[in-house]
Order: C-alpha cells, then structure tokens, then sequence
C-alpha cells in the first residue's frame, strides 16, 4: 500500500498538465510574486516530464543533474523569497538522491518504474528516506506558493 502511495505521489510531481492551474490561493502575493510561482510550477512541470523519460536513455542520476541545473537557471528574482528558498531545498533533496541513484547507473526506465524498483533494492531504506525529502520539500514549495 505504501509503494502504490508512493508512486502515485511521486507521479503527481512530474505528470501534471502543462496548462494545470496550481492552487489559486495567492493570498499573501502580488500579482508579480503570483507570475513567477505559476511560471516555475509550468517549468517544473515541463522539466519533471522529461526528467521522468530521460531515464529510459540514461542513468537516473544523470537525468536528474538534467533536471536540476536546468530548475537552477531559472530567475527566481521576482518569487517570493520564503517559495525560492523552499524551491530550491526541494532541489536539493532530489540531488540527495542521487546517493542511491549514483550506485545503479545502467538502471533504465520510466522514473516511477525505477523508484519502485529501488524501493525494493539494497539500498531500499535510504532511498525511502531521501525521497521523502522530495516529498517533505514540495509540500514546503506548495506551501509557501500561497
């Protein structure tokens, strides 16, 4: 029951829709703070997409180094400061995987199809640990985008 969670979670990070409206509930933002929120989230969305195929062509950890210096570059200036830093935790959490990613380089597939797999692994424990990293850092992300 937990994998299934899991992996339904880990499915709503990457397959939202590009045009997904993200919570609407900008209570405490300008309209300027409110654009770049919703610009990073289609971002995201867009870049989690290809992240979640990329590695079917190569390595998990190299995807993600993909995935992550490609969220780096974006301009954060005009998001609120408490989202950016939150945002970029949640970047971080995901380089942590990388530690057990990094020890499966030739591990190829769908990115939920791999996490189910290295749920199951050796290294099964850690990596349920650094992925609910990802998690904890997104609910901060979602959090501070109101």
């Amino acid at each position: 029951m937990k994998l299934l969670l899991f992996i339904f979670t880990i499915s709503l990070l990457g397959c939202r829709g590009i045009g997904e409206k993200q919570d609407s509930s900008h209570t405490g933002l300008d309209a300027k703070q409110v654009k770049c929120v919703e610009r990073i989230f289609k971002k995201d969305s867009v870049l989690g997409d290809i992240r979640n195929h990329a590695s079917e062509k190569m390595s998990l950890s190299q995807a993600i180094n993909n995935y992550t210096s490609k969220l780096e570059a974006i301009n954060y200036n005009d998001c609120p400061e408490k989202f950016t830093s939150a945002f970029l935790k949640h970047i971080e959490a995901w380089k942590l995987v990388k530690k057990v990613t990094d020890k499966y380089p030739s591990m190829r597939g769908e990115l939920h199809d791999i996490f189910a797999k290295l749920e199951k692994s050796n290294d099964s424990t850690e990596f349920k640990i650094l992925a609910q990293q990802i998690w904890d850092t997104w609910d901060m992300v979602k959090e501070h985008a109101k």
